[in-house]
């Protein structure tokens, strides 16, 4: 039996290292790959000065409340979720095909230690208003704000209501699910969670409360 354990522990602790190297070698290629991935996004429709502060600040509050404190990774802010905007930036940027897992761990690492040295606050929050993804029409994928603004409203982002704006960051933690035009009801209910949540009616109950279920009491 102690054979066994240690034979055990032995092969626990080897697919650590084996972890941790591969993760290490993850991080040190995605550094290098990190200025030519970011020539490729360098074209931005929306300039950040063009979105009003209090879009930014409505959008920060309900996709990542706490990412003006963190470095790409968040496990404490009620309403964060898993995933931070670093994160989903890295989602995009640096893997062709994402799937759960081990490439989470991969994904939190890459967002920590290469994409957040490399680009700062303000740069992020102006990549994710272009690039951030909402589903797709006909086989074609809308990404940013202003194609999103375009697909559901037929209207430039500038000219949306705060309202209509809020149904797009609706959208975000599922695209298909609170799509407002395939599932109304749903994305009508999101953003009267979202509008009571930023009114301070209520608030999000823990890091994984993305639905923000206290609000649903409302009416």
């Amino acid at each position: 039996m102690r054979r066994l354990t240690r034979i055990l522990a032995g092969l626990v602790l080897g697919l650590v290292l084996f972890v941790a190297a591969y993760e290490g070698w993850a991080v040190l290629r995605a550094r290098a790959r990190t200025a030519e991935i970011l020539e490729r996004v360098r074209a931005r429709e929306v300039p950040l000065a063009a979105l009003p502060r209090r879009r930014i600040a409505m959008l920060l509050a309900v996709e990542d409340p706490g990412f003006l404190g963190h470095r790409g990774i968040d496990f404490s802010t009620p309403g964060q979720g898993m995933t931070t905007m670093t994160q989903s930036l890295a989602k995009f940027l640096y893997f062709e095909r994402f799937t759960p897992g081990l490439a989470k761990l991969e994904l939190m690492l890459v967002s920590r230690f290469a994409l957040d040295p490399a680009l700062s606050k303000r740069d992020q929050v102006e990549l994710f208003v272009n690039y951030a993804r909402f589903g797709s029409r006909r086989g074609r994928p809308i990404i940013g704000f202003n194609d999103a603004a375009r697909t559901f409203y037929g209207r430039e982002l500038s000219r949306l209501s705060d309202r209509e704006y809020l149904t797009l960051v609706a959208m975000l933690v599922a695209p298909r699910r609170f799509d407002p035009q395939r599932q109304p009801a749903a994305n009508a209910e999101r953003t009267r969670r979202i509008e009571a949540m930023l009114a301070g009616r209520c608030r999000p109950s823990g890091l994984r409360d993305l639905y923000y279920e206290d609000c649903a009491r409302l009416g």
